[in-house]
């Protein structure tokens, strides 16, 4: 168990304080064991937080799977509630007896993949997942990093993503076809797995790489640091409110939703020239951003928005068209009772 455990910290430690690539309590990483048992971030916390002792979860991953390969939903909302209590018999026990914390609302896709598993939320893929010409972007990172890369439309984490990926395996097994090297998950980020950590991490910065070389990124992603200021929670980067000045954001401007942490972060928190001490991210008439709340929460939110201004900024300035996330999916996500419990452990 202590080595299993060793080995998702070893597996994460290059995502450490990269901000480009993991925001806030977002992404996540597994180990799985040859009994049959997997190791897992656990729901809501960072991977900076990670420990041998605390932000790990456990789970009989093979029961799991069997759920993943074998289920055949009719209502989503309902097989959602299913999946949680599936996940939920499944949490294992440490050797005092002692039950894991929540695992990642993630678990069925790490479950089902390789031995060692990464899904982040990378600016750089997510600049690709966000593009309404994704596809042919992607067969040309096909050509440059020569892994084989599965696209797959939006769906909500959760149920819905797992469920996807069993069946896009299932249906590679009967035809023949090996997995695939890397997950594109449109709107949303990207899953890397493999057999070693080398490669499961290797593949994840090949394909930013070429992504970079790609769209010709030669800006550098820019800081994430906050200063505390009038018990408010400033940005030291003059970034985030360049780009809010930039284009006159108002309280339509982050109705368009890129990716899911995107409003789990942001829904109802945004106030607008005043000071609205329920409401923890307050932008003013000079479009300066300030966060009312605890630092924890602040630079998850931070994070957050500054991924999602880069990502609309470059887009727009570099004329490449955006694809939205629909209505019906954002109230789906904001109603998600993992989603809430994330949040909630901000606080």
């Amino acid at each position: 168990m202590q080595s299993t455990k060793q080995e998702l910290l070893e597996l994460t430690k290059l995502f450490l304080n990269r901000a480009d690539l993991i925001q806030g309590p977002g992404g996540n990483t597994s180990v799985k064991s040859e009994d049959g048992s997997m190791f897992i971030k656990a729901s809501g916390f960072r991977f900076d937080e990670m420990s041998l002792t605390k932000g790990i979860s456990a789970v009989n991953s093979t029961n799991i799977a069997k759920y993943f390969f074998s289920v055949e939903p009719l209502d989503k909302v309902e097989e959602e509630k299913t999946m949680l209590g599936v996940i939920a018999d499944n949490i294992l026990t440490d050797t005092d007896g002692n039950i894991f914390p929540k695992p990642s609302m993630e678990t069925g896709f790490h479950a089902i993949l390789e031995k060692y598993v990464i899904h982040t939320h990378s600016v750089w893929t997510n600049l690709i997942n966000c593009a309404q010409e994704k596809t042919s972007l992607i067969e040309k990172l096909k050509q440059k990093t020569g892994l084989q890369i599965e696209i797959l439309p939006f769906v909500s984490p959760g149920f819905g993503l797992s469920f996807l990926i069993a069946k896009i395996l299932k249906q590679n097994a009967s035809s023949g076809i090996r997995r695939p090297d890397v997950f594109f998950l449109s709107n949303h980020g990207i899953i890397s797995h493999a057999q070693s950590i080398e490669l499961c991490q290797d593949q994840l910065f090949k394909i930013d790489l070429a992504i970079k070389d790609l769209l010709n990124i030669k800006i550098e992603y820019p800081s994430i640091e906050l200063k505390e200021e009038a018990l408010q929670w400033i940005p030291q980067s003059s970034f985030v409110n360049g780009v809010l000045s930039k284009y006159q954001c108002q309280s339509d401007f982050f109705n368009q939703v890129l990716f899911p942490d995107q409003t789990v972060f942001f829904k109802d928190q945004i106030a607008y020239d005043s000071i609205e001490t329920n409401r923890k991210i307050h932008i003013s008439k000079q479009k300066q951003i300030s966060y009312n709340c605890n630092s924890r929460e602040a630079g998850s939110i931070h994070e957050t928005m500054t991924a999602y201004l880069f990502i609309y900024d470059f887009m727009h300035s570099n004329n490449i068209p955006i694809e939205l996330i629909g209505d019906s999916e954002i109230d789906y996500i904001n109603n998600m009772e993992m989603e809430k419990y994330r949040k909630k452990i901000q606080n």
